[in-house]
Parts: structure tokens; C-alpha cells; sequence
């Protein structure tokens, strides 16, 4: 269930998408890694309800499933699992675990 007010989603994930971008190019291209799109791939993977709790408990298995999804989405190689985890750790940075509990 969503939380009552979800007014820091927008930002969340402007903040989530735009880390992405970073760490994904290359071998994502880094002009079609736009932050929305970034979001997207995640949003397959993890789901709508992302948040920095749900990103720091990502399992092994989900961190490799986003790599490879980044790598389909975008239709280039998968960008590495260390690229991933730095875009979570990027994300976590800006949006601690904790910072959007009600």
C-alpha cells in the first residue's frame, strides 16, 4: 500500500534515475539513458513501489536481473553488476534508507 502523501516520489526517482544514467553509460548510451527511461528499468525489475528501502535490500539475483534488463531495455550490453551497485549506493547516498518512512 502506498504511503498517504507520496509528494517525494517525483524527486525519489528523478534522484534514482538520473544515478542510473550515470553509473548504466557505457555501455548503455549515455543520450538515451535519460532519467525516465532509467526509472522505467527498474520499475520492470523491482517494481512501482521502489524505494531507497527496497533498493538496499535488493537481493544478488535482482541486481543481476536489472543488469540485464538495462542491457535489453536499451538494447546494448548489460552494464556490469558493480555499475548497478554504485547507482543503488549513488541513489542511497541522496535518499538514505529511513529518509521516506512516515
Amino acid at each position: 500500500m502506498a504511503h498517504a502523501s507520496e509528494k517525494w516520489r517525483p524527486d525519489f526517482e528523478q534522484a534514482m534515475g538520473e544515478a542510473f544514467g550515470d553509473f548504466v553509460s557505457p555501455p548503455v548510451p549515455f543520450e538515451d539513458a535519460s532519467p525516465h527511461e532509467c526509472c522505467e528499468v527498474v520499475w520492470s525489475v523491482v517494481g512501482r513501489g521502489v524505494t531507497p528501502r527496497v533498493l538496499d535490500a535488493l537481493t544478488d539475483a535482482q541486481i543481476v536481473a536489472l543488469s540485464q534488463e538495462f542491457g535489453e531495455y536499451f538494447g546494448s550490453q548489460a552494464p556490469s553488476v558493480e555499475q548497478i551497485k554504485a547507482a543503488i549506493a549513488q541513489t542511497l547516498g541522496r535518499w538514505p534508507v529511513g529518509s521516506l518512512d512516515e
